[in-house]
């Protein structure tokens, strides 16, 4: 999605901050955001929280203007996220080493002391402002505001049938060309993600004997790779060495169209691409589903296999069970690859790679998020425009059945209309992020 609305914080202090908060609105509105608030608030970490909580809700990036000593603002980001707090070594220019939450990142400009920045929270230093608002963060930026667009590119012998495909103009963008050998190519594309899938289905009622094969444009993988992110350079290297490891034809995905594993579903195909570009083999996903399961979920899965060519195998059986049955018919499968996290159950210990359990079908499980925070997912498919299912947009955290899974009750909208729910990207606090699981609906 596009990130449209910002919000400027100033940290009061000694210097007048009014012609720095100028310059940043200025440079956010070229950027083409709509700056909807600027504040000012004392250096109190509390102070600076409550404000952030309310500016991160009705905005959707805040920068930040501190002054000096930056302890402060680090004390309130990590109060909002309940993230532990740690020494980040290249960070300079924000006074006395203050300790910053665990998931802060970085953006680095040789002319200035680095820009810091978590949830979307950017806080830069008045000394080195102007330089600050230079390459790193205005490509940052600018990147997050750039509306989507999703394509897909048909080999097809045309044979008279263009006309035909043109009837689906209302549909998606068409764009007729050759590949490389000379053969007729059809491109679809669409801001949205849903018209694409759409447009496949009615491309293949119309010439469906005429498609020879198809592909989903990776308009993002060059910034994939060239990511200074360490959390995406780690997974990155994970992928690759357990691919080069193991095979692209023996490993497949635990999915079920959660937002962490739709994060791996695109690294991984990727990834998958850079390394073995001929490699035309679907990618196989294990979808284990409850007996109750939503079904813009189920909507959503369908979607991504049409999208991105994948063959899903959909299960009722326990994971255990539906891990025996798929090795059983796919023997010379050796890695499942799966999107968990350190603060998921049960994966406080894991390994990047680690053999199941003993009474468990063996299998070698490669999870290359396990170092991730919530918010680095969010910033993942914010960033690099992932479609991701449409629970999240409307307060779903992190989903289980339909039974036992609410919105989260942290992201009421108190100035929205009734029963409305900010998106799940809203959530500063991770500790809230399984608030709406296991709760009775009955």
């Amino acid at each position: 999605m596009k990130l449209e609305t910002a919000a400027i914080l100033a940290q009061k202090g000694p210097s007048d901050l009014s012609l720095s908060t100028n310059k940043i609105s200025n440079f956010l509105t070229i950027l083409g955001y709509q700056v909807k608030a600027v504040s000012s608030v004392e250096a109190n970490h509390r102070a600076i929280a409550q404000e952030l909580k309310v500016l991160t809700r009705s905005c959707d990036i805040v920068v930040v203007l501190s002054q000096g000593d930056a302890q402060s603002v680090s004390e309130a980001l990590g109060w909002m996220t309940s993230q532990e707090l740690v020494t980040i070594n290249e960070l300079t220019g924000y006074g006395v080493s203050p300790l910053w939450p665990a998931g802060t990142k970085l953006l680095k400009n040789q002319a200035a002391c680095p820009v810091v920045h978590l949830r979307r929270i950017f806080v830069l230093n008045s000394s080195f402002m102007e330089q600050q608002l230079g390459s790193p963060l205005k490509n940052h930026l600018k990147q997050y505001s750039e509306a989507p667009i999703y394509a897909k590119t048909f080999q097809i012998t045309l044979n008279g049938s263009q006309k035909r495909i043109e009837e689906l103009r209302g549909i998606v963008d068409i764009q007729f060309g050759k590949s490389t050998n000379g053969q007729d190519e059809v491109t679809l594309s669409s801001p949205k993600f849903e018209n694409v899938v759409d447009g496949e289905v009615e491309l293949k009622k119309r010439v469906a004997g005429h498609i020879l094969g198809s592909s989903w444009v990776n308009s993002k993988a060059d910034l994939v790779y060239s990511s200074e992110d360490s959390n995406v350079r780690q997974s990155i290297n994970i992928i690759e060495n357990c691919l080069k490891t193991f095979g692209p034809e023996n490993i497949f995905l635990s999915f079920n169209g959660g937002k962490d594993c739709t994060v791996l579903l695109h690294l991984l195909q990727t990834v998958l691409k850079k390394l073995f570009p001929n490699v035309r083999r679907k990618l196989f996903c294990l979808y284990v589903r409850s007996t109750n399961t939503f079904q813009e979920q189920d909507d959503f899965i369908e979607r991504c296999r049409i999208f991105y060519n994948l063959e899903v195998h959909s299960s009722t059986m326990s994971i255990k069970e539906a891990l025996r049955s798929v090795l059983a018919k796919k023997p010379h499968f050796q890695v499942c690859f799966m999107g968990s996290r350190r603060t998921d159950p049960y994966c406080s210990d894991l390994n990047f790679m680690q053999m199941t359990d003993p009474d468990w079908p063996q299998i070698m499980r490669c999870s290359p998020f396990l170092d991730w925070h919530y918010s680095d997912i969010w910033d993942y498919l914010l960033y690099y425009k992932v479609p991701y299912c449409k629970l999240y947009d409307s307060g779903y955290t992190s989903l289980g059945s339909s039974t036992n899974t609410i919105r989260n009750p942290t992201l009421v909208c108190s100035n929205c209309s009734e029963n409305a729910y900010l998106p799940a990207y809203k959530m500063l606090n991770e500790k809230e992020e399984r608030s709406g699981r296991n709760v009775s609906k009955i």
